[in-house]
């Protein structure tokens, strides 16, 4: 399964989040940053160049900026439960 790798030890605020996952999927710049907008082209599809199955490994968890913090736990329990309804998605943490 691909590995889409994200630093969150660049993350300062919530936006930082979108930009990477963004990137990483090469997502288009019209893309809604929201979570409604992720479901749609994740689990979907069509929408980003990199279509699943990937899993999502977050970097330098530890080191996410406060700011952020709350939204990337919120990001993970998106994916986990994206995972949980059969999509091939999945994210992992490593400090």
């Amino acid at each position: 399964m691909r590995q889409l790798v994200l630093d969150g030890g660049k993350w300062a605020v919530a936006e930082d989040i979108y930009d990477a996952f963004f990137q990483a999927v090469g997502a288009p710049s019209w893309h809604g940053h929201n979570f409604n907008a992720l479901r749609d082209s994740i689990s979907g599809g069509r929408i980003n160049q990199v279509e699943l199955p990937y899993i999502i490994k977050i970097t330098n968890y530890e080191s996410i900026g406060p700011n952020a913090k709350t939204m990337a736990q919120h990001f993970i329990e998106f994916i986990k439960e994206l995972k949980e309804s059969g999509c091939k998605v999945d994210v992992e943490t490593e400090q």
